[in-house]
């Protein structure tokens, strides 16, 4: 067995572990590179969100604010030039809603609601007088979306009127629970007069229904439980 020559280990190429190294730095470079990136998108993201979406802003102030209840004192209908006080009436002992006897004024039913209440229906009825004069007279020429303003001693409650209808005297005794009710409404607002001058007397009433807004708020400051209903109104 001869002998072989011992052979000496390869040598090392120069730098193999310094170029190891540097691909495992190169590579942690990178990694920490492309997490930076992703961390800096983000963050611009959000603080270009925060500059697209302003901070919520407070809402504007509703134009209308609640009242508190009060009896009613001024009638005003500014579209057919409606203005007239309002003294309190109680129905007669057979259940007729009689509008106060000066025909300047209009009455409002002492047991209906009250403006500003968030229930039931506030009623007021007045003359029409068909040689004129009375305070009532235009109510007829209402016409929906008109504005309806009632003075209190707490301020001024405005409605917007929804509908308009004219009933004979036995279709208003029909219907005057609907009409005159309290137990719902939600705090509308009823206007009652005659109507259908026959040469003699008025055959009909008509009656206006107005949904109350609250008071406005440019007016800031200025100045019911279930009732036997009326069965009619003069």
């Amino acid at each position: 067995m001869s002998d072989q020559p011992a052979t000496d280990p390869a040598p090392e190429t120069p730098g193999a572990d310094g170029g190891r190294l540097d691909a495992f730095w190169g590579r942690l470079t990178s990694t920490l590179a492309a997490m930076s990136t992703a961390l800096l998108v983000l963050s611009g993201g959000l603080v270009v969100g925060g500059l697209v979406v302003p901070s919520p802003q407070p809402p504007p102030p509703a134009p209308y604010r609640s009242l508190d209840p009060a009896d009613p004192v001024l009638l005003l209908v500014p579209s057919v030039d409606i203005e007239a006080p309002v003294v309190p009436v109680a129905l007669s002992e057979d259940r007729v809603l009689d509008p106060p006897q000066d025909v300047v004024d209009v009455g409002w039913w002492d047991r209906s609601a009250q403006p500003g209440s968030e229930t039931g229906s506030t009623v007021i009825a007045g003359h029409s007088v068909h040689t004129g004069g009375g305070a009532l007279d235009p109510l007829r020429g209402v016409r929906r979306g008109a504005v309806v303003d009632v003075r209190t001693a707490e301020g001024t409650m405005r409605y917007l009127v929804q509908r308009k209808k004219v009933y004979d005297k036995d279709e208003l005794a029909v219907n005057a629970v609907s009409i005159f009710g309290q137990e719902s409404g939600r705090g509308r607002l009823v206007l009652v007069s005659c109507t259908d001058w026959d040469g003699s007397g008025y055959a009909s009433n008509v009656v206006v229904y107005a949904v109350a807004l609250g008071e406005p708020r440019e007016l800031a400051g200025a100045t019911a439980a279930s009732l036997s209903e009326p069965v009619a109104a003069r």
